[in-house]
């Protein structure tokens, strides 16, 4: 007697259309419900790392003024001159100079200094300056996809084809202007109401507000060069302000910043308007709904854009006397 099923093929399995579409749909819910959080893991880490840059400065800032018993000048000239004509100490000397080359040493960039001083001890310019393409990590914050910066659209002096690296970082100025209008409008950038100005010398005894209560180190949006100059972040050619901000607005307003040498195509979320008076530009990032800021103490914290108007410009001023809260 024969088994009846001996000889029945084997039935073999399969995926349907319908059920193939049906994997197909979840996987790809699935996949939009996970891109979101997998873009907002990455800008949280990019933050992080632009904090802990932030953080570097803040203590490299401090340690300075533990050696000088001042924290560096903002820039060695007039804010939108250059030293030709001057203010003293230095007159014509130390052209296009800032804080962040003051800072080189604090920041593990001791041999980018000894060749930068020993290149201004000879008279002339930070932007003829021959390592000054040379970028570093710590002034920059790679949520913004411009930076490093490196293209200008003009070279600098002594035959350089560009006008050096261009970073994320830059310092407290004012609560207001970084100059006034008029003929010695260049005249009011030696005393402002923040940390850093022209040829400033400000002591943590001078920030009678409150190192709390006081910005330092924020963040600007960097603009390429594509039809002009944008000098925002420059620090080889701070001369017309690039490297303080102002805290006369909140972060990230679509106001746009008012500066020399501005960029006639910036990036959406950096506007600017180029004048040579009532110079200001406020922090700006790539950061959802605000800005990484340093305060004089050395604390970083995450400035929202909807911070109150009044109490944001209260943060620019060492010694306003201003209500924070």
């Amino acid at each position: 007697m024969q088994c009846r099923n001996a000889s029945r093929p084997a039935r073999s399995r399969a995926f349907t259309l319908v059920e193939l579409l049906v994997v197909i749909a979840i996987i790809g819910v699935l996949v939009a419900l996970l891109l979101p959080a997998v873009q907002s893991a990455r800008e949280a880490a990019r933050r992080m790392a632009c904090s802990n840059n932030m953080k570097q400065i803040a203590l490299g800032l401090h340690n300075f003024h533990d050696t000088y018993h001042h924290f560096p000048h903002g820039v060695y000239e007039y804010i939108d001159t250059t030293t030709s004509n001057g203010p003293p100490p230095y007159g014509p000397n130390q052209d296009r100079r800032c804080w962040a080359h003051d800072l080189f040493p604090y920041i593990e960039q001791g041999p980018l200094f000894d060749r930068f001083e020993s290149w201004m001890k000879t008279g002339k310019s930070a932007l003829g300056f021959p390592d000054m393409q040379t970028g570093i990590k710590t002034y920059s914050c790679t949520s913004d996809p411009q930076s490093p910066k490196y293209k200008t659209y003009w070279g600098g002096s002594d035959g350089q084809p560009h006008q050096g690296f261009s970073g994320n970082m830059i310092t407290l100025g004012t609560s207001t202007y970084l100059n006034s209008t008029g003929a010695n409008a260049h005249l009011t950038s030696l005393d402002l109401d923040g940390i850093f100005f022209a040829v400033s010398k400000v002591r943590m005894g001078e920030i009678l507000d409150g190192t709390a209560n006081t910005a330092f180190v924020s963040e600007t949006i960097l603009s390429p060069d594509t039809v002009w100059h944008d000098i925002r972040g420059r620090y080889y050619n701070p001369a017309h302000g690039g490297v303080m901000f102002s805290t006369r607005l909140p972060p990230n307003t679509m106001v746009a910043d008012q500066f020399n040498w501005c960029s006639p195509q910036p990036v959406k979320r950096a506007p600017c308007i180029n004048t040579t008076s009532e110079m200001f530009l406020v922090p700006r990032s790539y950061h959802p709904a605000g800005v990484n800021m340093a305060f004089a103490d050395g604390s970083v914290r995450f400035m929202q854009e909807h911070v109150h108007q009044t109490v944001f410009q209260s943060y620019g001023t060492r010694n306003g006397g201003e209500a924070t809260q």
